[in-house]
């Protein structure tokens, strides 16, 4: 984009400079080259001020996603001034030292061109293409009913997973473009999180842990791995957000994978955790009620989970019912893994009580008998060993087995010494009591929550949640009492007890609706401000409807070209068609420009629509290809590949339809 401003006033002055006998003067070339670029000065300055303004409306995308595109929709309009510039100041006066006129050319005027003497074979190729559509109302209406249907058929791409007679659910129709929020990227790390069942020895953890770790080390691209056990890994942002720092407990345990370079491997971090998960489900599969989650870095910013559900309500009881029958229909879900809720596990918890008058009897004190019941629990340091090679002492400590540490039958077999020297069993002494131990309550917006989350091995968010929403809402929670759901409009929404029993779609989804609803908003904001630059270049209101008819064009090419790629329609793709909004009304401009011009010096209205989409094709077509040449190198990046599948397919497709609807478009509402 920041040389197409160069590339049409060079390629105008070149185009001058075919006029200019062989032999011109150095006054010849700095007349022709100043009325070239002066030629072509309105729309070229018009075009980049739509450029500017498409990008200034990104800053109307909020939350995280705006500071994430925030360096683009800062740095491009400044880049795109000062490229204008350079090509107005530093590109006329190159073209002056630098361009040579064609030797032996014989310069014919303008009007010669229309009868065909022109030698340019791409400008009469396309001479002989617009002539019959000029000239037969039958084929202009086969041409424009073509070019409706390839656009209806584009459209159909991302919407018919919504309308199919199969329902939403299920995998991506064969020609169907999924659409996303953004896509995942090729990292070099990932975090597999492991949450057994409340009350699971550490040494049970542990040995899942390295059942893991063994399978990791077949993995040739895995550098490393580390384990931590009853502890959080080092906390990243993401890990903020998902609550890693609570996790702490013999139930609990992170494996930090490590990979080499992404630079220096074949195989992707995706494709690499795809392989895994089905492996790692089999591991799982050993520890009934263990959750074993593989979290890979997101691209943009991070979520709880990628479906995540909010479950409000005024009672505690049913709302843990509730959840528990919502956390059932996500796993019956097409394609959802990982499911796991936020309700608390019932945890056993074991009081020691002292018989304080047997105590006293026995000729004890209770802090004798506390003691010993710390050393039956926690062990002892008898003592530290100093093994060769060791800088530091090695306690040795006895200690009971963990899961016989809580055994009545222990307290018979341990005993007390009393001052008599008499061994007194501690059954006799202490009693033991079971108990619940209190859960804790989530709360957010100071309003009671439990959260159901799953991820989605291989689909986008927006099917899984739509079919979920479809059976869960208006579903019964109570007998007179229904669970309402919420929070898929582009507004948010707030939960309130008093509402009663009500489920809110947060995770991706929501993250999806936010940036889409801003875009569109900046999208919107950008095409009316272009229309209202046009319309007082133009005086008229017609004319900069002609114009933006190159961004619907535009649209034919994106939507195919994130299917042939198998690409989702993402964040990423969305500011790519933003960017097109501004970028394809050039074509328009020029050929309108030019077309009013011919009609000045007394060309028909036939003859200027041709000659003025004849003479610009040649630049629309090179600053379609710095496009697309300039894009080309992000094709393969996950993030922005989508960016720029709908920069260059945009492009392209607008350029070629451009040349021909604009020309037959304008013919027609010039007449009427």
């Amino acid at each position: 984009m920041l040389v197409d401003d160069a590339i049409v006033v060079i390629e105008n002055i070149h185009r001058h400079f075919d006029e200019l006998p062989p032999d011109a003067d150095r006054a010849s070339k700095e007349k022709a080259a100043i009325l070239a670029t002066a030629e072509i000065g309105n729309p070229t300055t018009l075009a980049t001020f739509t450029v500017v303004t498409v990008f200034l409306s990104l800053h109307l995308v909020t939350g995280m996603l705006g500071e994430y595109f925030y360096p683009v929709a800062f740095n491009l309009p400044v880049a795109m001034i000062a490229s204008l510039v350079i090509a107005y100041s530093v590109t006329p006066w190159l073209a002056r030292r630098w361009l040579l006129t064609h030797i032996g050319h014989s310069g014919p005027h303008e009007g010669e061109r229309l009868r065909g003497e022109e030698p340019r074979n791409l400008q009469d190729f396309y001479r002989k293409l617009i002539t019959p559509l000029l000239e037969q109302r039958k084929l202009r209406r086969l041409f424009y009913l073509v070019v409706a249907l390839l656009l209806v058929l584009s459209f159909l791409q991302p919407a018919w997973q919504f309308i199919r007679p199969q329902g939403i659910t299920g995998a991506v129709s064969t020609l169907g473009v999924p659409l996303a929020f953004l896509p995942k990227d090729d990292k070099n790390t990932f975090l597999i999180h492991l949450h057994m069942p409340e009350n699971t020895p550490l040494e049970v953890t542990d040995r899942a842990s390295r059942q893991i770790g063994e399978l990791l080390r077949q993995q040739s691209i895995v550098s490393s791995y580390q384990t931590y056990v009853g502890i959080p890994s080092v906390i990243d942002f993401n890990g903020q957000l998902r609550g890693s720092g609570k996790q702490v407990g013999p139930q609990f345990a992170d494996i930090r994978v490590n990979l080499i370079n992404k630079f220096e491997r074949s195989e992707s971090s995706i494709n690499l955790v795809r392989t895994l998960r089905p492996e790692i489900e089999k591991i799982a599969a050993f520890y009934p009620g263990g959750v074993f989650q593989l979290i890979e870095d997101p691209p943009g910013p991070p979520v709880r989970a990628t479906i995540l559900a909010e479950v409000y309500g005024p009672d505690l009881e049913t709302l843990d019912r509730l959840t528990k029958k919502i956390e059932s229909e996500f796993v019956n879900t097409y394609d959802m893994v990982e499911v796991q809720t936020s309700i608390p596990s019932d945890v056993t918890e074991y009081r020691f009580r002292f018989h304080r008058d047997k105590i006293a009897l026995a000729g004890l004190d209770p802090a004798t008998v506390s003691r010993v019941l710390n050393q039956l629990i926690q062990g002892e340091v008898l003592g530290h060993a100093h093994p060769e090679g060791e800088r530091s002492p090695v306690p040795v400590r006895l200690h009971i087995p963990r899961e016989h540490r809580i055994d009545p039958e222990l307290l018979e077999r341990a005993f007390v010494n009393n001052a008599d020297g008499k061994r007194i069993p501690l059954s006799e002494l202490v009693y033991v009591e079971k108990e619940k131990q209190s859960k804790s309550i989530n709360h957010k917006n100071s309003e009671r929550v439990h959260y159901v989350g799953g991820e989605l091995f291989d689909s986008a968010p927006v099917y899984a949640v739509l079919d979920l929403d479809r059976r869960l809402d208006d579903s019964e929670v109570a007998t007179g009492q229904h669970l309402k759901t919420a929070n898929l409009n582009f507004l948010p929404v707030r939960a309130n007890a008093l509402e009663g029993y009500k489920l809110l779609w947060e995770g991706e989804l929501r993250l999806t609706l936010d940036a889409f609803r801003d875009m569109g908003l900046a999208l919107g904001m950008a095409l009316l401000v272009i229309y209202l630059l046009l319309v007082g270049y133009y005086r008229s209101f017609n004319l900069p409807l002609l114009a933006m008819t190159a961004v619907p064009l535009a649209l034919i090419g994106v939507f195919p070209a994130h299917w042939a790629f198998g690409v989702s329609f993402s964040a990423a793709s969305m500011i790519g068609v933003i960017a097109l909004a501004g970028v394809v009304v050039r074509n328009s401009l020029l050929i309108i420009d030019f077309a009013q011009d011919y009609q000045k010096q007394g060309y028909d209205l036939e003859d200027a629509v041709r000659e003025a989409g004849a003479v610009r094709l040649r630049p629309i077509l090179l600053t379609t290809l710095a496009i697309a040449l300039g894009t080309a190198i992000m094709v393969p990046d996950a993030v922005f590949g989508g960016l720029a599948l709908a920069l260059i397919f945009g492009a392209i497709t607008s350029a070629l339809l451009v040349v021909i609807v604009v020309p037959l478009l304008y013919r027609r509402m010039m007449k009427e």
